[in-house]
Formats: C-alpha cells, sequence, structure tokens
C-alpha cells in the first residue's frame, strides 16, 4: 500500500520512453522492464531518456513489475504519481500545516455531487461550514512559473463548472494546484494549451477559494519538507487573446514527392517535422483549420499535411510576433530547412524544419517550448509583483 509520508522501499531507475499513455519501458540496473506510469499527462518537459526515476514494486500480481513513483528534475525529484497527491493533501491538512485551512478537518474522502466526484469534503471545526475541494497535480513549469494542465483538460473544465453549481448552492467549493517544483513562484492556467480551461478559471476566480503550493521534498524523497503559498496574477490573464504563433509537430512515413503550391514538386524525406505559423487573431480556428482533413488548399502547408501523420499542435498564446524569432533558433535544432517554405511573406530562410529524430523526446526543444510558453512571461510579473 503506497502511502504518505513515503516509508515504503524506492528503487532507482532511467526512463527509457513511453509505450502509450500508463505504459513506459524502464532500465533498473542493467534490466530493461515495462513500469505503469499513473499520469494521464503529457509529461513532455520531464520524461526524455535516460531521466532519472523512482520506481516501486507493483503489488499486484500477473501486472506491470513497477510503478514509476517519481522523476528528477534538475536537484529536485517531481512526483509524478498523481493518485498520491490526494493523499499528501488529505495529511497536509490532517497536520494543519497547509495554514490557510488550519481550522478545517477531513469530512470524506471523494465526495459525490451530480455524479461528478471531487477528492475531499472538508469541515470547519469553528464554523461547521463545509467545503467540496478539488486538488490537481501540476508538474509544468519553468523557471519561476507553473502552468496546468500540461494537455487539453475537458475533465478539468467541467471540475469547475460543477464546483462553480456547488458554490451557487450555498456550499464552499475550492480549486488547489500542487506544483511539483519548490524554486516555483507565480501559477497561472496554461492559456497556450487549453484556453478553455484558462477561461473557465479566470470566470470562477471571484466565485470559488483558487489556491496553489510549491512543495519541496526532503533528501530521501519521504515527506514534504516545505510548503510554499504561490501568486496566482488573475489579472494578467485578462490582458490574454486568443492569438500569436504554433507549431505543428508531423512524421512522414516514407519518402514522398509531392507538389507544394507555386514552390512546385519537392521530395520530402521520411523523418520528423516542425512548421511555424501565426494567427493574429482567432489561433484557435486556425488550429482547428489545420486539424481538418478537408479543407480548402491554400497554403504550403496545406498540402504537405495531405501526407502528415501523428499531427499534434504547440500553441503559444502572445501579442509578440515571435514568429520568425523562433523560426531562426529552430534553424539552429534542426537537421535541415525546407528552404522557402511558408516563409514567402517574411525574411526567413523557411518556416518548414526537419528532425531525423523525434523532436518531442528532445531536452533542447522543449526548452524552446518553455522559454516561449512560460519563462519569457517572467519579466511581465516580476515587474508587476516585485
Amino acid at each position: 500500500m503506497l502511502d504518505y509520508p513515503f516509508k515504503f522501499p524506492k528503487i532507482e531507475g532511467t526512463f527509457l520512453k513511453r509505450i502509450n499513455r500508463f505504459i513506459a519501458e524502464v532500465k533498473v540496473g542493467k534490466k530493461i522492464s515495462l513500469a505503469y506510469l499513473p499520469n494521464p499527462g503529457r509529461l513532455w518537459e520531464l520524461l526524455y531518456r535516460e531521466t532519472p526515476i523512482l520506481l516501486v514494486k507493483n503489488p499486484k500480481p500477473n501486472t506491470l513489475p513497477y510503478i514509476i513513483l517519481a522523476c528528477k528534475k534538475n536537484f529536485n525529484y517531481i512526483l509524478l504519481h498523481t493518485h498520491l497527491t490526494n493523499k499528501i493533501i488529505k495529511k497536509l491538512i490532517e497536520e494543519e500545516k497547509l495554514k490557510f485551512w488550519k481550522d478545517w478537518k477531513i469530512l470524506k474522502d471523494e465526495p459525490k455531487f451530480e455524479n461528478v466526484r471531487f477528492d475531499l469534503l472538508l469541515e470547519n471545526n469553528k464554523t461547521f461550514e463545509k467545503m467540496v475541494l478539488e486538488i490537481k497535480t501540476c508538474t509544468l513549469f519553468g523557471k519561476k512559473i507553473a502552468m496546468f494542465p500540461d494537455s487539453e483538460t475537458k475533465r478539468g473544465t467541467k471540475h469547475i463548472i460543477e464546483l462553480i453549481k456547488i458554490q451557487e448552492q450555498r456550499l464552499k467549493s475550492g480549486l488547489l494546484f500542487v506544483i511539483m517544483n519548490p524554486n516555483i513562484k507565480y501559477f497561472l492556467p496554461a492559456y497556450h494549451i487549453d484556453y478553455k480551461f484558462s477561461k473557465t478559471l479566470l470566470e470562477a476566480k471571484n466565485r470559488l477559494e483558487i489556491r496553489a503550493i510549491a512543495i519541496k521534498w526532503d533528501e530521501e524523497f519521504m515527506y514534504v519538507k516545505k510548503i510554499k503559498n504561490l501568486i496566482i496574477p488573475f489579472e494578467f490573464l485578462n490582458k490574454i487573446e486568443d492569438k500569436g504563433i504554433y507549431l505543428l509537430f508531423f512524421k512522414i512515413g516514407n519518402e514522398e514527392k509531392i507538389k507544394i503550391g507555386g514552390l512546385g514538386e519537392h521530395i520530402f524525406k521520411k523523418g520528423y517535422y516542425i512548421y511555424i505559423g501565426s494567427a493574429t487573431n482567432n489561433l484557435t480556428k486556425r488550429i482547428q483549420r489545420h486539424l481538418k482533413k478537408n479543407k480548402k488548399l491554400r497554403w504550403h502547408i496545406d498540402y504537405l499535411l495531405l501526407i502528415a501523420q501523428n499531427l499534434k499542435v504547440i500553441p503559444i498564446r502572445t501579442f509578440f510576433k515571435w514568429e520568425c524569432e523562433v523560426a531562426e533558433k529552430l534553424s539552429f535544432i534542426s537537421d535541415e530547412i525546407i528552404s522557402d517554405f511558408g516563409a514567402s511573406d517574411c525574411k526567413c530562410d523557411s518556416h518548414l524544419f526537419y528532425f531525423l529524430q523525434n523532436p518531442l523526446e528532445r531536452e533542447e526543444f522543449q526548452k524552446l517550448v518553455l522559454e516561449y510558453q512560460i519563462n519569457k512571461l517572467e519579466s511581465e510579473l516580476e515587474d508587476v509583483f516585485t
């Protein structure tokens, strides 16, 4: 039974690759094995090949031999087992270590309202007021800013909407984001990744009790050593609009020769590609157009997407015109530049880049995305809050 504090034996290993959403290939000693990954998140920014991880033996017979508990990021272990976050928060509340809820006690686990389950039902020891609490584990962060979610979450949006309904029925509702990095100072909803979730959270800011904490573990990854309350700059979110730039990631399974509009015929190698584009308004609509199978062929990328596989979109919502700046940085880390592609209205050599290996699994690419999605916001927030 995995419980908090983590006094159970832990096994050091390394992450190799993700087989699917919940199964990963890992290495323990010299042996390659499989492990259950109890985290539905994307985790692109954390799980690179050879990333140090902590595992536990799977107590269930006839299943995967290991469960992934955490991974190492810089000098900190990051809890990946999202099912354990509730146990941690429950214990911290019971021990009165969350100062803002020191007068509250746990009344029930997984309370159900209108066929929707939440994490905890609390009761105030003095007023007997009850509060429905939903807890979210956050593993997406830059240097000082954390964001949630790391992939689109319709479930998360539904939780906010249902919590508002509960609040309107005169039962207090709360939302707690738990960030697995002690160096974080600010928390924001990931408006780049899930615009609807972010707008819904912004609308709920005066209706729900919304908090975010960053936690630091002891050296043996056994208990929470330090808890830090984070700033949630909702006023910053009021400025966000649905515009900016986007990266299209896709794979071409075999070498193909196709005609690209006015560029003529071009041979595209087997491998991975990143295309960068922009939308001065309604970025969501532009992305939805790219994801459509049937559409009028208008831009260079439309022709190429006819043969694309595994298409993924990485949006960056911003007022800044970063398209050409990011294109230049992609040219430094790519294996090849596809000349003149998608750059007819600027001075760039190209907006399409070829990678022999999957760039989503490369740390330098993920650092580039983090820089423009998260880290570049830091100076704006620091100007206001320091």
